[in-house]
Parts: structure tokens; C-alpha cells; sequence
């Protein structure tokens, strides 16, 4: 595939993530209940007890398995580890907005000790 085109899907996808998430805080802000998402991925059969696990956003195929059952199984993870990527994604955000509030603090501290130091 063109290094374009790459970009471009990249860029598109950022932006669906971006849009979930400034979605999902609205609804926090505001202090209602989030309705429910459709799920990220989906289980189609594909002829002789093959079934195939496909990511709804991007058409990508995750998975081949035999076996209703073993794909929905399948799929359930994938939504399982997506919304814990995300979860740790927001845990991430918060520690790095706190250390970068006490980084800040710090300079602050250090150049006045350093200005009043120097000035006596």
C-alpha cells in the first residue's frame, strides 16, 4: 500500500479514536449515562464451520476460527483488551498531566531559590 495512503488511514483512524473519546467525556461532563457503542468487531461465517473475526472500523480481518462458539470467544477478548488499552490510555494521560504539574512546580521552586540565592 502507498506510504500516502498509510498516512492518511492513520490520520482517519486518530481522529475516530479522538472523536470516541471527546464523545464519552461529554457524556461525563454532563452527567448522563453513555448509550451503548456498537461492538468493534464482528463474527462472519465464511462456509464449513469457519467463522471470521473482522474489525467493524477498519474491515480488517482478526482472526479465522472453527466454530461459532470459539470466534464469539474470540471476539469478546478483543473487546476485552481494547477497552482495557483504553482504560490504561486514560490511567497514562492522568499520570503524565500530574508529573508534568509537579515538573513545573519544581522549576518554579528551583529558579526561585536560585534568583534570591544569587541576589544575597
Amino acid at each position: 500500500m502507498n506510504q500516502t495512503i498509510r498516512q492518511s488511514q492513520a490520520i482517519l483512524h486518530g481522529l475516530r479514536l479522538r472523536t470516541s473519546l471527546a464523545t464519552s467525556e461529554m457524556y461525563q461532563h454532563i452527567g448522563r449515562e453513555e448509550p451503548d457503542q456498537a461492538l468493534r468487531f464482528t463474527v462472519v461465517p465464511r462456509g464449513g464451520n469457519t467463522f471470521e473475526v473482522i474489525e467493524r472500523s477498519t474491515g480488517t480481518a482478526k482472526g479465522e476460527l472453527f466454530g461459532h462458539d470459539n470466534a464469539c470467544r474470540f471476539a469478546q477478548q478483543l473487546e476485552d483488551n481494547a477497552e482495557l488499552f483504553a482504560a490504561s490510555h486514560k490511567t497514562a494521560k492522568a499520570f503524565a498531566r500530574t508529573l508534568l504539574r509537579w515538573t513545573a512546580g519544581l522549576a518554579l521552586m528551583l529558579f526561585l531559590f536560585a534568583y534570591f540565592g544569587a541576589g544575597h
